[in-house]
C-alpha cells in the first residue's frame, strides 16, 4: 500500500490565517540528511510556542525511503516539530503497510527504542492485520473441520470487553489483537514491532478451511509482541504479513476443540509451529487433557506433541484437530 498520491494535495501555507494560527497548513519535517521525515497536515493549526502547534483534524504521513509508508489521522493534536513529538487524547486511526490500529490516548515520537518511530496507545486500543496467519494455527492444514460444542467465547462476535471502542476498522480483518497499551515500532524497510500489554487478546481466522463457516483461534495473555515483515533470522519474504508472535503471562490458546495454556508462547510463520512452555497443558475435547514441560503443536497436520508429559512418559502425541475415531 502506498500513500504517497495524498501527499502535496494541500497547500503548504495557510490560505487564511489569524494572529497565532493558521488554517489548511502543511508542515513538513526533515532528517539528519535533509529527507523529509513525516509530514502533518491539518485543517487548522494553533501555534502554541516556538515549534508547537495544536492542531484540528490532524493527518501526519510518516515516510519509509522517499515513501508514505504510514498515515495517522485524528481530530485533534499537540505537535511538537522540532522535537518530533505528538500526542492527543482522543482516538488516533492509523493505517500502514499490511495493517490498521486504533487507539487512544496516543503519542508519537522520533527515533525511539531502536526504532525510526514509535506510535503508542495507552489506555486501549486494537490492530487489524491483512493478512491471514497460516491456517494451520487454527485447524491443520488440510484436516477437515469437526463443529462440535466449541466455547462460545471463541467466536468473532463475542469478547465484549474488546468491543467496546466506538470507532471501527475500515473493513473486517482476518487478524485483530487488543490490548490496554500498545505500541507500534517502525523498524524501517517495512518491519514493525508490536507490543500489547494488560487483557492481550488476538483472534485469528481461517477463512481457507474446508467448512462453510470460518473458524477462529484466540490468545490470551497479559504481554504479546508481534513482528510484521520480515524477521531479522527469517529468509522467507514476509512483507506485510505477521512473522511471529510471543506471548507472555496467563497464556491461554483456544482453537477449534482443543485448548491449551502455558506461561509463555511462541509461533514463527518460518518454523510453523506453536511452542508452548511453562506449565504447559492442552485440552482436547475428544482425546482427553496432557500436560509437560513443553507443548508442540505442528501447523502442517495440527497434532500436539506433550514434551515431559505426565505419569513418566516423556513424549505424548495427540492426533490432529480434525481426527475423529471414524475408519
Amino acid at each position: 500500500m502506498i500513500l504517497t498520491s495524498f501527499l502535496y494535495q494541500v497547500p503548504c501555507f495557510a490560505t487564511d490565517s489569524t494572529l497565532n494560527g493558521a488554517y489548511k497548513v502543511r508542515i513538513p519535517t526533515y532528517d539528519d540528511k535533509g529527507r523529509m521525515n513525516w509530514e502533518l497536515i491539518a485543517e487548522e493549526a494553533d501555534n502554541l510556542s516556538d515549534g508547537v502547534y495544536s492542531a484540528k483534524n490532524p493527518k501526519m504521513f510518516i515516510l519509509d525511503e522517499q515513501r508514505a509508508a504510514t498515515m495517522a489521522q485524528s481530530k485533534s493534536g499537540i505537535f511538537d516539530i522540532n522535537l518530533g513529538q505528538a500526542k492527543g487524547s482522543e482516538n488516533l486511526f492509523v493505517k500502514g503497510d499490511g495493517f490498521e490500529a486504533i487507539g487512544k490516548p496516543w503519542t508519537f515520537e522520533e527515533n525511539v527504542d531502536s526504532s525510526r518511530n514509535r506510535l503508542a496507545f495507552s489506555e486501549r486500543g486494537k490492530i487489524g492485520f491483512e493478512e491471514e496467519i497460516e491456517s494451520g494455527f487454527v485447524n491443520g492444514v488440510g484436516q477437515a473441520h469437526e463443529h462440535g460444542p466449541i466455547d462460545k467465547s471463541n467466536r468473532a462476535d463475542q469478547s465484549s470487553n474488546h468491543n467496546l471502542m466506538e470507532e471501527e476498522f475500515s473493513k473486517n480483518f482476518p487478524t485483530v489483537a487488543y490490548g490496554g497499551k500498545i505500541e507500534l515500532l517502525d523498524l524501517g524497510e517495512g518491519r514493525r514491532k508490536f507490543v500489547l500489554e494488560n487483557d492481550v487478546f488476538i483472534r485469528m481466522a481461517d477463512y481457507e478451511g474446508n467448512s462453510s463457516k470460518s473458524d477462529y483461534s484466540t490468545i490470551s495473555c497479559d504481554w504479546a509482541e508481534l513482528f510484521l515483515g520480515n524477521d531479522v533470522n527469517s529468509t522467507e519474504d514476509s512483507f506485510g504479513q505477521i512473522s511471529s508472535i510471543h506471548a507472555l503471562g496467563n497464556v491461554k490458546l483456544i482453537q477449534p476443540l482443543r485448548k491449551s495454556s502455558a506461561g509463555e508462547l511462541k509461533w514463527s510463520e518460518e518454523s510453523g509451529r506453536v511452542y508452548l512452555f511453562k506449565s504447559a497443558r492442552v485440552f482436547h475435547q475428544k482425546w482427553g487433557e496432557a500436560q509437560g514441560e513443553e507443548i508442540i503443536i505442528y501447523e502442517k497436520d495440527g497434532r500436539a506433541e506433550v514434551i515431559g508429559g505426565n505419569q513418566g512418559r516423556s513424549r505424548l502425541i495427540l492426533p490432529p484437530l480434525g481426527k475423529t475415531n471414524k475408519p
